[in-house]
């Protein structure tokens, strides 16, 4: 029993403030045990970490023997005499059983009072120098399994408890008893039962911790009171030794010095019993135990340890103790005996229990599994095949070695160099007796070079250095220390012994076969060792054999055959991988073994081809010296041996060598001149390879045999030439008696043979030359017979027998008369015996009756192979087709059409030129006519010209170079010289002409319409006009332009020509303006007089726009204008009017009917029409104001009267409600008008005076008010001899403000005579209402308007608002109440009309354009303050558009509005004209002009009425109207609207891009396809889809207003803004979209400024 003393461990008795007295105000650091100790046995990650523990410090306590004891609860329940007699025969199963306690008894020194002193402190650990343990931390690795440790030791005990996290321990004596107890005991009760570790693997764990331990030899392990196992270690004789002189003992740093090296044998016993639940064995054997025993070597150095103060200080800060004077370093080495003797106890070991030195066994594959031990086993592997053991410093946990703490890792590296040392030396060691064993191989001894070769693979894996962990530079290390320590290469086994590693050479299997005396590793190590020879330094680096090194081998032994045959395949393989190679370098340095002498492979030049001449060239015969022996050239192809730089012994060449006269006269036998056996040998040999040679191969072959008589024959050795092959059984050719081959056993003529022979120039028929003169003559033969025997030769006929057949002359021709002398011809000058030939009376080849002639034959082939006429030559078949005799050149013709594509496929018309050999007819005669005076087309021969006559393809005669068409200089020719003269040939003429006007150019259509080829008129009275001046009737034609033009109709077809060449479809604008500017007088007379002439001036005026500025401007110089004076008659109360036409400076414009009166008798003025005003004007006729000139002197001033303040007053409150109301006036000088400056001033009389500029003409007449401009004032002089009228007031203010006295006064003159109650009913005075209104702010508004609308009109655009207003509306309706001009002007101010003028004419209403603004302004406030707005169809609608109030739309207000105007339903067209919007690119077109052809995708299409080919313009159009529908339809979406309210029309007259026309839009087709489809066919939509969203937009907004002004602009922005979201997906992806809204939004902002700058200036010719 321990003493109930109780001690806190790890705390201190004193308190707090003794603690701090005591150290001067410093208080101790307080540790938390369980923390901290939790915290140490956290980084003991190792298996059996307690157990290890427990065996180093035995070690270190001097023990021999130690016992483990796994005791379960049953077992500890016994007393102790009873549990030491229990007995079992069975063990229960060890996986299951739980143990309560672990034992751990040890045999060595007992625990001195210094051991129990530090046994309860942690990190002091044993200070002795040779101990293992140094961190005082290992025996607390017990409390990683129990909560309360005892020990017992010499008759002490001490037992450790915990209270809280306190750790407490007890220490006293143990109980006395009989005999003292001498073992050290350490019990651990666990903290939770459980089974004991598996007891292979614990019995695997022992056998490895003790191997290095100095004193421990015996464990054994008891369960319960069964003995489990029992590991015995025993120490063999230890010898020393010998360390290379080469090695350096001393480490890098001089700390370590290597003494000796020893070895010795350790034997280990192991007695375990087999008894798992897996293991089936009868019961009388569970208690056997099986021994099991493995020998190790140990080779361990002693080593001088000397450190200077330093390191030595350094060291025991870190283990609290000195280091050692000296140390022993152990390796296990396992040899390659030892090695398998092991694998073979393993194998036969008992399979259900692991072997249990395995652990200790070399690990020769990954080097994993041996370790470095400190003392015991740690987790650092070595790296290479053995376990090694010493005093290194390790980490804390003991697991590996600490390679981190900078004064410890000197020492471990100095004692990993020992390793290294040590490893070196134990590998010379062992290669040492590998090469004795090889010396005594190589003479003669029982020992193998292959177990050498084993045992020193076995040695290498050994010694490779692989990867360790956890720290790879443990590896490192030792493989620098290793290959360092010497100072000379390392030694290695090769196949002609040990070598120094530089000097030797991986295995080559393949030049292992030849190569004798290179140094060269075995097969095993190459393959087996490649880490190891990876790892070797580059200095002493083992390299693959280098063709340097072959050359250097070759150069010292001659090669055999089969070893040049290797060595020339390995030199091409090299080649082939990329090696770099001199071939000179090898050819000098290889010799082959001959049979009688050596032969330098450079003494060698060629080689005969293994695949042609090889295998059958006769090996005995003569071959030159410089010839690869054929043993060896037949291993390799033709490429392969080219690669040598020899040339190929040819057949030519062997052919050459054994006809040379050297050769041949050394041995008959071999002379082929004189040998009959060996000619045929030869012959034989060339035949075999003759299908193999080339062509150049066969002709040297030939001139070889052709100089020598080497042909066997019956007649002896003949030369080719003169020999015959075996003839067929011919009696006629038996008694040629020719010299023939004959057959024989060695010299078969069978057909391969023949041919041969024949290529050589042996003859297989006798020469024809010899059948001519030996058998023809005699009559023996026909000619059919000869060419029949001339067929059955065949390919065997020469070149000269076909020479001599074709200048032959033995062939008869066919006699046409019996009276024809029989005469031999040539074959070529015959033809084949058919009827065609015959036909075309051709000379025919006399033929036997009794064989059929057929082209197919064998005997047809072969006389049109001697150059029998298949057909006719070209040129004599021309010839006959321009033959006189008829039947015969119908004939030819006929055959030459037939065959032309098969027979005569090279015809060039222009080789036939000028031969007249077309048959050709014209209106009244046939002939022939040459190529390029007859055409194809019979449509020519109306007009005289000759065409081939019927029945011929119109392809053929093409391909003859017959043209369809006469070219069209010619027919411009025929025009112009002899044109139609009546209306029938025309018809026909210009029918023709239709088809083929696509060829001609636009220059020969340009000299047709001035050309007089059109007929007019009654025979008797026959004018020929050009195209130009005619036009195409389409029917009824008004009976003006029937008088002054020229209509025809020759029909459709021939139309079409006329119209090509300039006739029109109907009259333009531009051609009844040239035609009044040529003759202005017969226009007026034409037109039935003045009334009738201003119809069609009217018209003129509207179309303003259709006639060119060209035409405008020869107008305007010309005297073309209708000019008016008007004369008084004497004594008659009409006027008489004078009219006279005149350019534009002769006539002025009425704007001042006081001028007027004064001057009319001097003036020509335009007629008094808005719309022709404002056309002569654009022409450059001047205003009647800016021509009169006017004064007024004597104003005598008299005292301001009531009138005067009266006027004034009314003037500054009336002025500014004209000037608001009518902004659309003229400005003048009211810009610079000022309240303040205005006087009104009394004179007694004013008299005025006028002056006409043009004639100097002065008029004098007395004036009510006059006003004037002086300084900064402005003077307003009343007279007062007269009552004073508000019309003269504002005719005077107005011609110095505005500028005019037209309208301008009248309305104003209306306003200040109104009074006030008036106005306030028509809602003028609301404006002056307004807080303080500056209408001097207005003027200048006003002013600044005009300037964009001066501008505006520069372009035309006045007119075209002009012309816009004088059509009339059809959606504009007047007020109930009449305006103020209907009722209160005075009749005076009337407009005086010309005779014959209607006041009711439609196109020409009698209201100014200004009295037209004064009431619709008048009509537009008075349904303001109603509450009212007016629709564009003339009702009253919901949609308020005014802005005029001060206050913010709303939102919401906004939205309603654009959804009804988006929302409108007008889907008619009336019939009437309709109201023109002020912009031209929208203005609307009569809907009289369009015409409905169809429709598009549900879109209906319009062109104009007057389109020509109107009923073809959907196909013609097809691609442009789908595409532009395409957009329309894309963008109907966005805006939520009906395609039936969307329209395509097509105008290219103007200058509209859509309009509106009661809530339908229409867009012109012809925009869309000059600037958008090109690109939409190439796939870019958006900037098509951009013009027109905005286009829509804009006509949309006129649902709302259809004036363009201010107001529009807003609802055009405000559309295009709520859909301006939508707009964005459809340009972009719904993923993308958002990101670009607001780059649109940008875009579409800058477009709208520019649009609406567009819209309000009325430029109407320019695009968006």
């Amino acid at each position: 029993m321990i003493p109930r003393s109780r001690r806190l461990f790890g705390s201190s008795p004193l308190s707090i403030h003794q603690q701090q007295s005591q150290h001067e105000g410093y208080a101790p650091v307080t540790v938390d045990t369980r923390a901290l100790i939790d915290k140490v046995l956290a980084r003991y990650s190792g298996e059996f970490t307690v157990f290890r523990e427990l065996l180093q410090n035995s070690d270190d306590a001097g023990c021999d023997a130690a016992e483990i004891r796994f005791e379960t609860a049953a077992f500890l329940s016994l007393k102790p005499g009873a549990a030491m007699k229990a007995s079992s025969p069975m063990l229960p199963d060890l996986k299951t059983t739980n143990v309560e306690r672990w034992t751990f008894k040890n045999h060595g020194k007992p625990f001195t009072k210094d051991d129990w002193d530090r046994l309860p402190k942690i990190a002091l650990g044993n200070p002795h120098p040779q101990k293992v343990g140094a961190f005082g931390v290992g025996f607390y690795s017990l409390f990683s399994v129990t909560e309360s440790p005892y020990v017992s030791s010499g008759g002490k005990e001490m037992e450790f408890s915990w209270k809280g996290d306190q750790l407490c321990y007890q220490f006293g004596g143990t109980p006395q008893t009989e005999t003292s107890d001498p073992w050290t005991t350490f019990r651990m009760p666990l903290r939770e039962a459980a089974p004991m570790p598996s007891v292979s693997e614990f019995m695997q764990f022992l056998t490895s911790s003790i191997t290095f331990m100095v004193h421990l030899k015996d464990v054994t392990v008891f369960f319960d009171h069964h003995r489990l196992g029992q590991i015995t270690k025993s120490l063999g004789q230890s010898l020393v030794v010998p360390i290379p002189p080469e090695l350096k003992r001393s480490s890098p740093e001089k700390n370590m010095t290597v003494k000796l090296v020893r070895q010795h044998r350790k034997s280990f016993r192991y007695l375990s019993v087999m008894i798992t639940a897996e293991v089936i064995l009868p019961l009388c054997d569970s208690t056997r135990m099986h021994e099991t025993k493995v020998d190790l070597v140990v080779f361990t150095a002693e080593v001088d340890v000397s450190v200077d103060k330093k390191l030595s200080k350094e060291l025991y800060r870190c283990t609290k103790k000195d280091p050692p004077t000296h140390l022993k370093y152990s390796l296990i080495y396992t040899g390659k005996d030892e090695y398998d003797q092991s694998c073979i106890n393993e194998q036969t070991h008992h399979p259900e229990f692991p072997f249990p030195f395995r652990g200790l066994r070399a690990d020769l594959d990954r080097a994993t599994h041996t370790r470095v031990f400190i003392g015991h086993a740690t987790a650092q592997t070595t790296g290479m095949g053995g376990h090694m053991a010493s005093y290194f410093i390790p980490t804390v946990e003991r697991e590996s070695i600490d390679l981190v703490n900078g004064n410890v890792v000197v020492w471990n590296r100095e004692l990993l160099y020992v390793g290294g040392f040590l490893c070196r030396t134990v590998y010379q060691l062992e290669l040492s007796k590998i090469q004795k064993s090889w010396e005594e191989a190589a003479a003669g001894e029982s020992q193998s070079r292959k177990l050498q070769d084993q045992r020193f693979l076995h040695l290498l894996k050994f010694f490779t250095f692989h990867h360790s962990t956890p720290s790879p530079r443990v590896t490192e290390l030792l493989a620098k220390s290793f290959y360092g320590c010497s100072t000379l290469p390392l030694m290695v086994l090769s196949s002609v012994g040990v070598c120094g590693a530089p000097d030797v050479r991986r295995f080559d299997s393949e030049l292992a076969k030849f190569l004798k005396s290179l140094p060269m590793l075995s097969e095993d190590v190459t393959r087996d060792c490649v880490c190891f020879l990876d790892g070797l330094p580059d200095e002493q680096k083992i390299c693959t054999i280098t063709p340097e090194d072959v050359l250097q081998d070759l150069r010292h032994h001659a090669l055999h055959v089969e070893e040049l045959v290797i060595c020339l395949r390995w030199w091409i393989n090299s080649g082939r991988k990329g090696v770099t190679t001199n071939m000179a370098d090898l050819l000098d340095a290889a010799t082959l073994r001959g049979t009688r002498e050596t032969i330098h492979l450079s003494s060698i030049t060629s080689f005969v081809d293994p695949k042609v001449l090889g295998p059958h060239i006769p090996p005995n015969g003569p071959l030159p010296l410089f010839l690869i022996p054929l043993d060896i050239s037949n291993h390799f192809n033709y490429e392969e041996l080219t690669s040598f730089r020899w040339k190929e012994f040819t057949v030519v060449a062997w052919l050459q060598h054994i006809s040379h006269p050297d050769v041949m006269s050394v041995d008959k036998e071999y002379d082929f001149t004189q040998s009959i056996d060996w000619a045929r040998l030869v012959l034989s040999t060339i035949c075999r390879v003759w299908p193999k040679l080339s062509e150049d191969m066969r002709s040297g072959s030939r001139e070889v045999f052709r100089s020598r008589s080497c042909i066997p024959t019956s007649k002896g050795l003949h030369f080719p030439e003169h020999s015959y092959l075996p003839i067929a059984e011919n009696a006629l050719l038996r008694q040629l008696d020719l010299p023939i081959i004959s057959h024989h056993s060695r010299f078969k003529v069978d057909e391969d043979m023949k041919e041969f022979l024949l290529s050589i120039g042996v003859r297989k028929n006798p020469p024809v030359q010899s059948l001519l003169n030996r058998m023809l003559p005699t009559g023996d033969w026909t000619i059919h017979d000869l060419v029949s025997y001339l067929v059955q030769q065949g390919s065997s006929l020469s070149s000269e027998d076909l020479s001599v057949l074709e200048s032959a002359k033995i062939f008869l021709k066919e006699s046409v008369q019996s009276s024809e002398e029989n005469i031999r011809h040539c074959v070529r000058d015959l033809y084949p015996p058919v009827d065609i030939f015959r036909r075309l009376q051709l000379p025919i080849i006399k033929w036997s009756k009794k064989s059929e002639w057929k082209d197919t034959t064998p005997e047809a082939r072969l006389l049109y192979r001697l150059g029998l006429n298949r057909f006719p030559p070209l040129p004599n078949i021309v010839e006959l087709c321009s033959s006189s005799d008829s039947g015969l050149q119908e004939t030819a013709f006929a055959y030459l059409c037939d065959r032309l594509h098969s027979q005569y496929a090279d015809y060039n018309p222009e080789s036939f030129r000028n031969v007249e050999f077309i048959p050709a007819e014209s209106k009244d005669r046939t002939c022939l006519k040459k190529l390029g005076e007859v055409f194809s087309g019979t449509q020519w021969k109306a007009l005289g010209f000759y065409v081939v006559r019927d029945g011929y393809s119109s392809t053929l005669l093409h391909q003859l170079g017959v043209m369809q068409h006469p070219p069209t200089s010619e027919l411009l020719n025929l025009l112009e010289k002899d044109p139609p003269r009546d209306e029938k040939s025309a018809t026909h003429w210009f029918e023709a002409l239709s088809g083929h006007l696509a060829s001609f150019s636009a220059l020969d259509l340009a000299k047709l319409s001035g050309l007089a080829i059109v007929p007019t008129g009654p025979p008797n009275a026959l004018k020929m006009l050009p195209p130009t001046k005619c036009y195409l009737d389409q029917g009824q034609q008004p009976v003006l332009y029937a008088k002054l033009f020229i209509f025809v109709d020759f029909g459709s077809k021939a139309n079409h020509f006329l119209s090509a060449c300039g006739s029109k479809n109907q009259v333009s604008i531009e051609d009844v303006v040239q035609v009044l500017i040529e003759n202005p007088g017969r226009f007026f007379e034409l037109a039935g007089g003045y009334e009738g002439f201003l119809v069609e001036l009217r018209k003129l005026a509207y179309h303003r726009q259709d006639i060119s500025n060209v035409t405008l401007n020869k107008m305007s110089h010309s005297p073309s204008l209708l000019g008016v004076r008007r004369r008084e008659t004497q004594g008659q109360v009409r006027w008489d009017y004078e009219y006279r036409f005149l350019p534009s400076q002769e006539i002025t414009i009425v704007d001042d009917m006081d001028d007027y009166q004064l001057f009319h008798d001097y003036l020509f003025v335009a007629p008094q029409e808005d719309v022709l005003e404002h056309f002569y004007k654009r022409l450059g006729c001047s205003y009647l104001s800016d021509v009169v000139g006017w004064s007024c002197d004597g104003l005598h001033e008299i005292p301001s009267t009531e009138t005067c303040c009266k006027v004034r007053s009314l003037i500054l409150d009336r002025l500014p409600l004209f000037v608001q109301n009518y902004t659309d006036i003229k400005p003048g000088g009211a810009n610079s008008f000022v309240p303040d400056h205005l006087k009104v001033k009394a004179s007694k009389k004013i008299v005025v005076t006028k002056i006409l500029a043009a004639g100097n003409v002065k008029r004098t007449r007395d004036a009510q008010t006059i006003a004037r401009r002086q300084g900064d004032f402005i003077e307003l002089w009343i007279s007062e001899a007269a009552k004073c009228d508000m019309y003269e007031v504002a005719a005077s203010l107005c011609r110095l403000l505005f500028g005019g006295n037209k309208m301008n006064a009248t309305v104003l003159g209306a306003i200040l005579s109104a009074d006030r109650a008036f106005l306030e009913r028509r809602g003028f005075l609301g404006w002056c209402g307004l807080p303080a209104f500056n209408w001097l702010t207005s003027i200048d508004y006003i002013t600044a308007g005009q300037i964009s609308q001066q501008h505006a009109d520069r372009y035309g655009g006045g007119d075209e608002k002009k012309k816009e207003c004088s059509t009339g509306s059809s959606s504009t309706t007047n007020s109930p109440q009449q305006s103020v001009l209907d009722t209160e002007l005075d009749p005076q101010l009337s407009r005086e009309k010309p005779p014959g003028s209607s006041a009711a004419s439609p196109q020409c209403p009698s209201n100014s354009r200004a009295a037209d603004s004064v009431r619709q302004k008048i009509h537009k406030v008075s349904h303001i303050s109603s509450d009212e707005s007016l629709g564009i169809d003339g009702h009253s609608t919901s949609l308020s558009v005014s802005r005029t109030s001060p206050e913010v739309i709303p939102q919401s207000y906004i939205q309603t509005i654009v959804e009804q105007a988006v929302g409108r339903d007008q889907s008619t067209i009336r019939v009437a004209e309709i109201q023109c919007l002020s912009s031209g690119f929208c203005r609307i077109m009569p809907a009289k002009c369009l015409r409905k052809i169809g429709q598009v995708k549900n879109i209906q299409v319009y062109v104009d009425e007057g389109m020509h080919d109107a009923d073809t313009f959907r196909q013609r159009k097809f691609g442009p109207l789908s595409r532009f529908a395409d957009i329309i339809i894309s963008l109907s979406e966005i805006y939520r609207i009906s395609t039936d309210t969307l329209c395509v029309f097509y105008d290219v007259s103007g200058g509209r891009i859509a309009f509106n026309c009661e809530g339908v839009i229409y867009l012109n087709l012809h925009y869309f396809e000059v600037w958008h489809d090109e690109q939409v066919m190439n796939g870019n939509r958006q900037n098509a889809q951009m013009s027109w969203f905005l286009a829509l937009a804009h006509e949309i907004a006129h649902n709302v207003t259809k004036q363009h002004n201010s107001d529009h602009e807003f609802w055009f922005s405000a559309i295009c803004e709520a859909h301006l979201v939508a707009f964005s997906r459809l340009l972009r992806p719904d993923n993308t979209c958002l990101r670009y809204v607001l780059w649109l939004a940008f875009m579409v902002v800058g477009i709208l400024f520019a649009y609406s700058a567009i819209c309000t200036a009325l430029v109407i010719n320019l695009p968006h």
